[in-house]
């Protein structure tokens, strides 16, 4: 039987490549090799096979594939988490020397990592205030890496600009980075559709059901042209003394990142993804379309209800557009507005250590995107008479989480 062509296989929506996206029935599983030189190729980057679990394993290069086509990318690398893939990513660019832009506020993990890991490798982070493309564009100088945001930061869950600032990378020559974690597998939000580059993310929240896997997710959109811009990655255009002088453009082309992330960094660091974490992950994206649509429901209804609660002072949610502290992309949002809400309540920092005592349903944590709601304290956007938390909406019925709540908050400083 023939075999079907790029041009005669059908396209699929995002529903049915969550559930059969990177699937082949075709592929050599058996890490195998044909002789000693077949193997020396392999690990050397002149042959494809799967050799070492560290750098590929079919359970996790079907994750990898699935991922890649959800967010619209090219090609994908799993991490053991999403720190792990931040990093990854960092150290596939960045050398001593050289300095990243940061155009959002970003999670408090994440700003740890840029704060306080980078400067002792010489690596140094600059934070734009608000995402401003003028002063984006004023921070890259010729060290500059790259630009990296949050599609929907960590901290207030603005919705960044995501054309404005790739087209503010790219008049520079660098690539735009997105940490997608709160878009949800490609589900709300597809950067690359707006002109990133890479794609990150912790690919525990929302990707998987209990939200409590360890796993993180690296997309290469291959549409950037690294030839531009040598003299930034020159790891991608010299013979590198790892792989006996391969120059990895002249191999990989568009796909140099994410070639040189896999067969360089993952490889000789090994922050990989473990095949049974991944088989969850795919698990995880078959359901990924209707958890979400729930989830997104669920919080658009808790946060209009929390807005008119006196014991809320703010609700920061994308879907309250009217809320007058937010500053709104909503254009990127066309499924929903995800399952993350930020609150901050009236009181004293007490009110955290009262409430576990008071609820029924909901319950406090730290692992967000599963299918259980929970409040997670933020102490970093915590004030003495406004405590914060986030509220990571899950799939039950909204009346029992609104009641849950309700029971709960005005007794709370009783």
């Amino acid at each position: 039987m023939a075999e079907t062509t790029d041009s005669e296989k059908p396209v699929y929506k995002f529903e049915s490549l969550g559930v059969h996206a990177g699937l082949s029935r075709k592929e050599n599983v058996s890490f195998v090799f044909e002789n000693s030189a077949h193997g020396a190729a392999i690990f050397n980057m002149t042959a494809e096979a799967f050799c070492y679990s560290r750098i590929a394993n079919p359970t996790v290069s079907v994750f990898e594939a699935r991922m890649a086509a959800l967010e619209g990318g090219e090609a994908a690398l799993a991490t053991s988490s999403g720190s792990a893939a931040l990093f990854t990513t960092i150290t596939a660019l960045a050398q001593r020397g050289s300095n990243i832009v940061v155009a959002s506020s970003v999670s408090e993990s994440t700003a740890h990592i840029l704060k306080h890991r980078l400067p002792p490798l010489g690596i140094n982070a600059r934070f734009v205030e608000n995402g401003s493309i003028e002063k984006v564009g004023e921070a890259v100088d010729k060290d500059t890496k790259f630009v990296l945001a949050e599609s929907i930061s960590g901290d207030e869950l603005f919705v960044s600009d995501i054309e404005a600032l790739a087209e503010a990378a790219h008049s520079k020559g660098i690539p735009f980075i997105v940490d997608n974690t709160a878009g949800a597998g490609g589900f709300l939000i597809r950067p690359i559709d707006h002109g990133a580059d890479i794609v990150i993310q912790d690919a525990s929240p929302w990707i998987s059901i209990s939200g409590s896997n360890s796993a993180g997710i690296i997309i290469d959109s291959g549409k950037f042209d690294w030839s531009q811009s040598p003299e930034r990655f020159p790891q991608f255009f010299e013979p590198s003394p790892g792989f006996h002088g391969l120059k990895i453009w002249e191999k990989f082309g568009k796909l140099s990142f994410i070639s040189y992330a896999r067969a360089a960094i993952m490889r000789d660091t090994g922050p990989c993804l473990n095949p049974f974490e991944a088989f969850q992950l795919i698990a995880g994206l078959e359901t990924l379309s209707v958890r979400l649509e729930r989830i997104s429901s669920n919080s658009l209804k808790l946060a209009e209800w929390l807005r008119d609660n006196e014991r809320v002072v703010a609700v920061r949610y994308p879907g309250l557009s009217k809320h007058a502290t937010f500053r709104l992309n909503t254009k990127y949002l066309k499924r929903g507005y995800g399952g993350l809400l930020s609150v901050s309540l009236a009181g004293s920092p007490d009110i955290l250590q009262r409430l576990p005592g008071k609820l029924k349903l909901v319950s406090l944590g730290q692992s967000i995107g599963g299918s259980r709601t929970i409040i997670v304290p933020q102490s970093g956007g915590s004030s003495e008479a406004n405590p914060t938390v986030w509220i990571s909406v899950g799939l039950e019925s909204i009346d029992d989480i609104i009641a849950d709540l309700k029971q709960a908050l005005p007794n709370s400083e009783k």
